[in-house]
């Protein structure tokens, strides 16, 4: 299977892959967060913004989940959630080119 048939989040990873090489930190660093920037295509950026968006709407999902009866209330703020889901998609890109078998 090559690159172009791998899907990661609904996105074929070349696609994300090409938008994520395009990014570079910025020379900012704002109370420990990373700032970063480039000029993405359109088809490898619409994949990568598309691809953020559901991985920050499952985690959301997710805190909010947290605050109901007998759960552990995360406090994530948006900007947290953004970077969260910005290592999750890098997280689920590695494994998804991972020739070894998963173990999950």
């Amino acid at each position: 299977m090559t690159n172009t048939e791998i899907l990661v989040e609904g996105e074929p990873v070349h696609l994300l892959l090409d938008a994520l090489q395009a990014l570079r930190e910025t020379e900012s660093d704002v109370e420990g967060m990373v700032q970063f920037e480039g000029q993405l295509s359109g088809d490898s950026g619409a994949a990568l913004a598309h691809a953020l968006g559901r991985i920050k709407a499952e985690l959301q999902a997710a805190d909010m989940r947290s605050f109901l009866p007998g759960g552990s209330r995360t406090t994530r703020t948006d900007g947290q959630r953004g970077a969260d889901a910005l290592i999750l998609l890098i997280e689920r890109l590695g494994n998804a080119l991972d020739p070894r078998p998963s173990h999950a």
